[in-house]
């Protein structure tokens, strides 16, 4: 027995570098199964953590289907078989299909990640979904062309194929086109992203981004009906962003009676003092209180400044607030809120009088 594993393991053999190699490969087998528990259980969020615990079963597979091919190369040079396998670029392609799988898997893992919260980059949900739409665009582009390399096909002549019929596609469906490079200009640009609210006074489009894909842009308007809207109409229409103000402004004007014109400047003062010392009012911004002007039935005044908050229910409370303590400051002063009124002056003629 010993001499027939000498004589197998004998150097001189034909099939003695193809042995080797299959020695090696399930060798790796059983080292990458033995640090399986510390590559899988990554729970870091981190890119590197990423990386790390995605790479065991591409790996995994790569070192079987590896083996596998092996153990048919050694098959055929013991048996005979002459089957030219040698020819074959098997061993280069299989690694080339496993690296991109292993690059999706970073790609989508932290891409999920990411999206989930838990993952510890700064980059915010539209900037992850467009890097990664793009990470899988390019590594699909490299597969292709390293795959015609690999089997032989000249790639120049799928390029230049792919340019006319390109330019021809491009030319027959310009608004996929323009809806896709108006997805690019979104994730540069950055005027929103997921989870904004936006809108528009060019369009009825109002509502929350729940997606920015290559074409379309989902909203949800605020009755929860759907909006598909294509990335090419955000090239021509303005777009507001109520999600990135810094502050929400209450401006109204109160109205008081022609009888109180004497209290209108004490009015002003109480109110003025009121908004400087309101912790709901942002002091480092406009505050405004003045009488301004004449109406039909009320001296009208004036009330603009800032809130504190951005909170759209937040901000109608804070507004409440404010607005009814204003009302108790007027009527402290003695003074009331006036409504539209109409005055009938009647005349007395002689014959009424008789």
């Amino acid at each position: 027995m010993l001499e027939d594993a000498l004589y197998l393991f004998d150097p001189n053999q034909d099939y003695f570098s193809q042995l080797v190699a299959l020695i090696m490969i399930l060798s790796g087998v059983v080292i990458l199964r033995l640090f399986k528990t510390k590559l899988v259980n990554q729970t870091s969020g981190s890119f590197l953590s990423v990386c790390i615990s995605s790479i065991y079963t591409p790996a995994k597979f790569l070192l079987f289907t590896s083996a596998v091919w092996a153990l048919i190369e050694t098959s055929d040079v013991i048996f005979g078989f002459n089957l030219n396998l040698d020819q074959y670029e098997v061993l280069p392609i299989l690694v080339a299909l496993h690296l991109s799988w292993y690059g999706f898997r970073i790609i989508n893992s932290y891409e999920r990640l990411s999206l989930s919260g838990e993952g510890s980059g700064k980059l915010d949900q539209t900037a992850v979904i467009g890097l990664a739409k793009i990470g899988r665009l390019l590594l699909t582009l490299i597969l292709v062309i390293v795959a015609f390399d690999l089997l032989g096909l000249d790639a120049t002549g799928l390029i230049a194929m792919g340019s006319v019929s390109g330019a021809a596609l491009a030319f027959a469906s310009k608004d996929l086109v323009s809806n896709w490079f108006g997805g690019i200009m979104l994730y540069l640009d950055k005027p929103f992203q997921v989870g904004d609210w936006i809108r528009s006074p060019d369009r009825e489009i109002e509502g929350t981004v729940e997606y920015i894909g290559w074409r379309i842009t989902k909203i949800r308007a605020f009755d929860k009906r759907p909006l598909y809207v294509p990335n090419s109409a955000f090239n021509n229409i303005t777009v507001q962003n109520p999600s990135r103000m810094t502050h929400r402004r209450i401006q109204e004007t109160i109205t008081v009676r022609y009888d109180d014109m004497k209290l209108v400047q004490d009015i002003v003062k109480q109110i003025t003092q009121y908004l400087n010392e309101s912790e709901l009012v942002a002091q480092d911004q406009t505050k405004i209180v003045n009488f301004n002007g004449y109406g039909e039935s009320s001296l009208n005044i004036l009330i603009y400044c800032m809130t504190i908050t951005t909170d759209w229910v937040t901000f109608h409370e804070h507004k409440q607030k404010v607005l009814l303590d204003i009302g108790e400051l007027v009527l402290e002063l003695g003074g009331d809120f006036a409504y539209p009124t109409q005055r009938l002056q009647v005349e007395q003629t002689e014959s009424t009088i008789a």
